[in-house]
């Protein structure tokens, strides 16, 4: 079943390869042809240029969706700028975001296919197995691209855990800053042994919050490392 929903919530995909000035355009002028529209219906115009959200089927539009989500995450986040950028540079996130952009529009042409191919009624056998199989080829190319989106959500959720790790290790940080005041009040106030122990204990714990921070930065970079993309398709891409 072919899903209808507005396209409103889903940004047009411009081809990475173009320049910024005319990306800008094409998305502006997408987002014009949208505007309170509804789909899917098929994209004409500039085809190799941008992906409407209006040529994609309902469950396309939510797989496009998360993968745009997730790519925010990535790229607005503290550590992706500071630690991240030279494991998987924004381009190469921006050719994901292309390349599952133009497969689910495929994907959704092939479903407008099968619908107005087959009017309805009782299918015969021969019928029945041609669309199993064309069926078939639609789930195989939605799960190969379904699994890229989420190695990008994947990525998205260990550069979250780093930024949360990174601001517990700040907070920790500056803490552990105080230690020498709580200490002296405790020496004041002729607190026991353990007292002192204790608030003596906040730079050890900011340590361990420093190595999680390291540990949990080490599986964005591995995860970061897992999406960028040959050296010669990245050079093709750009070509």
């Amino acid at each position: 079943m072919v899903g209808d929903a507005g396209a409103w919530s889903v940004e047009p995909v411009v081809n990475p390869g173009l320049r910024e000035a005319r990306r800008r355009r094409l998305i502006r002028m997408t987002k014009e042809q949208i505007a309170g529209r509804t789909g899917p219906v098929r994209q004409v115009r500039y085809r190799d240029q941008v992906v409407s959200p209006l040529a994609l089927e309902l469950e396309c539009r939510k797989l496009l969706q998360r993968a745009q989500r997730a790519i925010a995450t990535i790229v607005t986040s503290r550590v992706y700028a500071h630690d991240l950028r030279g494991a998987v540079e924004e381009p190469v996130l921006r050719q994901h975001e292309w390349d599952i952009a133009v497969a689910l529009r495929e994907i959704t042409e092939l479903l407008l296919d099968l619908v107005s191919g087959y009017a309805g009624g009782t299918a015969g056998p021969m019928t029945t197995a041609i669309l199993v199989s064309q069926n078939r080829a639609i789930s195989i190319a939605r799960d190969a691209t379904t699994a890229r989106v989420l190695a990008l959500e994947l990525l998205a959720a260990q550069v979250a855990a780093a930024e949360a790790a990174q601001r517990d290790w700040e907070t920790a940080h500056r803490m552990a800053a105080n230690n020498d005041k709580y200490l002296d009040l405790v020496a004041r106030t002729a607190a026991d042994q353990r007292a002192t122990v204790e608030i003596t204990g906040l730079a050890e714990q900011a340590a361990e919050a420093a190595q999680a921070f390291r540990e949990t930065l080490q599986r964005a970079t591995l995860a970061a490392e897992a999406l960028a993309l040959p050296e010669r398709a990245a050079d093709a891409a750009r070509g």
